[in-house]
């Protein structure tokens, strides 16, 4: 999340839709479904008697996760990150590398080279977001893509969710791996799809999130695993993520992250023609 990984999927997402065929909308699930066991509430069963054990509020999850990750205090010290690391797509057997640099409140540039296909450039300016690569040329976001490329972009987004998603609801807890996670659906304004967050509940760490990329060639919906938390300056970030996708899944790897680094403003801006 804090290296902005949204901004690769949005790269891949859109390369997928165009590449690997996957030209349909894919309408994004805002019904998660909960273990047998455990919907509203947990229960314990203690002889005959069932007692429903209290669940959480958002709030008390979304401050649980700010912890877990280092803490408010901690987070918003950091003001540039640069990160670089390599991608893989499965089963193509595509690999390439990418390198990402973000800056507060809200810019960001990640740039995907992809063996075969050649570099994938995103950046967003604070105002304009805007893409350059091989199969869709250099272009401006508009509409919705716009918005969605504003709502990934705050630098603070970890810290912010409830700002960003203005409805948040606890749907129940669902297994993510061999763990327990308490299921979280944000709802952005500006009628954006809905983002699927899922929360470790020992943990409080994000493991997974389910999110709905907009492109030119329409909407498709992938499942994010956050995996490898290391600490980066008191910071905790995912090293390695999964984005299962309906043709292929993704694996992307930090190599080298720096936090607090200078970062030109002309990186964000989008090069001329």
């Amino acid at each position: 999340m804090k290296l902005k990984i949204s901004i690769l999927l949005t790269i891949l997402f859109s390369i997928s839709l165009t590449t690997f065929g996957q030209k349909e909308t894919v309408k994004p699930k805002t019904e998660t479904k909960t273990t047998e066991t455990k919907t509203s509430a947990e229960t314990k069963t203690t002889g005959n008697k069932t007692a429903a054990a209290k669940m959480p509020t958002v709030g008390e999850i979304l401050a649980k996760y700010v912890q877990a990750i280092g803490g408010k205090q901690a987070n918003e010290k950091i003001k540039s990150r640069v990160a670089k690391g390599t991608v893989e797509i499965i089963p193509m057997g595509i690999k390439g590398t990418f390198e990402n640099y973000s800056a507060a409140p809200n810019k960001s540039m990640a740039k995907v080279t992809l063996a075969g296909i050649g570099d994938l450039v995103e950046g967003f300016d604070g105002t304009t977001a805007w893409s350059i690569n091989p199969i869709q040329g250099n272009r401006d976001k508009q509409g919705e893509e716009l918005a969605q490329a504003k709502l990934n972009n705050d630098f603070n987004r970890e810290t912010n969710l409830a700002k960003l998603y203005p409805k948040l609801e606890l749907k129940g807890i669902e297994k993510v791996s061999e763990s327990d996670a308490y299921v979280l659906v944000g709802t952005p304004d500006n009628n954006l799809p809905s983002d699927i967050f899922y929360f470790d509940t020992k943990s409080g760490l994000l493991v997974r999130q389910d999110t709905t990329a907009i492109s030119p060639e329409g909407k498709m919906s992938g499942k994010t695993f956050l995996e490898d938390y290391r600490e980066v300056d008191g910071v905790k970030v995912p090293f390695k993520t999964r984005t299962v996708l309906p043709q292929f899944e993704l694996i992307t790897t930090f190599t080298e992250v720096k936090n607090n680094v200078a970062v030109e403003s002309s990186k964000f801006v989008k090069p001329k023609a």
